[in-house]
């Protein structure tokens, strides 16, 4: 009977040798795998060595061209050119800025208080009354100093009060009207418009406006009704006849004391953020023009920027129209006062740096 033999032991030495040699291959199997994934593979060693320079810069542009996932990115699939990244952003609405126009009125006559005027901050307009002798030079410096100049027509009033020299009153001859218009304008330089001076009845009188309005329009000048009377056909005339023209929202200082003046200053920005333009008439008034100073430093701070009349009227006649659209400019100026436009898809390009 054939007896079957039983396998040897192993001895103690040989597992050792084992475990010695299966290390050694998973060694040498890391090894390969970390040459074979290496920057400085065999190719590269082939190739030359590199300076330090030159490996800080592939690293930087390997990160560069490395996708990183976040807000606006899409994921790109394999195949497309990293240095040609396509990103899609939704653009926010325009901003949006309230509008206020302040007009200085009857300047001219007192050079020191017209010279503190002309000292607010240039967006100020300033008007200026065709009588007094020094009007034009002043209002010469204060076109020269950046603020907007515009001529403060005498219109006869309602009561018995003087409207001062050469004042348009009803009733005249169409010629006769003509000629005081244009000594009125020769008496002021540099100016873009018109606004009236008392005026009361003058300005209810549509018959006598129209020939006044029609000069306007041949001179491209504008109209601020300064609003004396709740009867007014400025307006009205001056749409017929395509002259562009605006209504004074606030009055500064009726009230002559400064609190009335801050209350209006408060009133005029509440008017300001719920219509998104305001035009407000002030004096050159000691009080007026300290409480404006003061006032206008901080205007940005509160929400708000100082404009030019010309641009406020032209974009209410614009928006009246429905021709203005949010963020569009006038005159230089942002404006806003619709609704903000559709969000437009803007089509971004991340570029490698190629140096």
């Amino acid at each position: 009977m054939t007896k079957r033999r039983s396998p040897p032991e192993p001895s103690k030495s040989g597992s050792r040798s084992g475990r010695r040699g299966l290390l050694a291959l998973a060694f040498t199997l890391m090894f390969g795998v970390a040459l074979a994934i290496s920057p400085d593979s065999t190719a590269d060693r082939m190739a030359g060595p590199r300076s330090a320079e030159n490996h800080v810069i592939e690293q930087v542009t390997t990160s560069m061209a490395t996708p990183v996932l976040g807000w606006g990115v899409v994921p790109q699939p394999d195949g497309i050119r990293t240095d040609d990244w396509p990103t899609v952003l939704e653009a926010p609405p325009a901003e949006t800025v309230p509008a206020i126009a302040v007009v200085i009125d009857d300047l001219g006559g007192d050079a020191s208080l017209t010279n503190a005027a002309i000292a607010l901050p240039s967006n100020v307009t300033l008007s200026f009354l065709p009588y007094p002798k020094r009007s034009f030079e002043l209002s010469r410096r204060a076109h020269l100093a950046g603020h907007e100049v515009i001529v403060h027509l005498p219109m006869q009033p309602s009561g018995g009060e003087n409207p001062g020299e050469r004042a348009l009153t009803t009733g005249l001859p169409v010629a006769e009207l003509r000629q005081r218009l244009e000594w009125s304008l020769s008496r002021v330089s540099d100016y873009d418009g018109v606004n009236n001076h008392m005026g009361s009845l003058f300005t209810a009188s549509g018959e006598d406006l129209r020939p006044v309005m029609q000069e306007l329009k041949a001179r491209g000048l504008f109209f601020l009704d300064s609003r004396t009377t709740a009867s007014s056909a400025v307006e009205k005339v001056a749409q017929e006849l395509g002259v562009m023209s605006g209504s004074r929202d606030v009055f500064l200082d009726y009230e002559r004391s400064v609190a009335a003046i801050r209350r209006q200053l408060s009133r005029t920005e509440q008017f300001a953020r719920k219509h998104g333009s305001v035009i407000a008439i002030g004096h050159p008034y000691p009080e007026t023009l300290k409480e404006l100073a003061a006032w206008t430093e901080t205007i940005k701070e509160r929400g708000f920027r100082l404009a030019p009349l010309r641009e406020v009227l032209a974009l209410r006649q614009e928006q009246t129209t429905g021709l203005v659209r949010a963020g569009s400019r006038v005159d230089g100026g942002a404006l806003f006062l619709t609704p903000a436009p559709p969000i437009r898809k803007i089509r971004l390009h991340v570029r490698r740096n190629r140096s």
